[in-house]
Parts: structure tokens; sequence; C-alpha cells
């Protein structure tokens, strides 16, 4: 918070915010959760893969 505070002093309010601050408002796109795995875990071994 330090150093968050440092920068918004030296570069002005606002320059350097939270990474969820203000997210909600500006995000167009939404997450397609019917798109989802239904593993909580996935093996390196079963992802696709693509071959040239």
């Amino acid at each position: 918070m330090a150093a968050m505070n440092a920068c918004n002093a030296r570069f002005g309010r606002g320059a350097v915010v939270p990474a969820r601050a203000g997210l909600t408002e500006k995000r167009t796109w939404s997450t397609k959760f019917e798109m989802r795995s239904p593993r909580y875990t996935t093996q390196v071994t079963e992802l696709p893969t693509a071959h040239a």
C-alpha cells in the first residue's frame, strides 16, 4: 500500500489502483459458465495439442 501511495503521489491520483478496482463497470464481456470444465483440476496430459 505504501508503494501504491508513493506512485500516486508522484504520478497523480488514480495512476495506480488495485487490480479489481472499477473492473466490473468497464468490463463488456462475461464468463460463460456453461463452458467450464466440470473437473476441479486438469491433468497436463489431457490438454489438447495442435500439430502443424
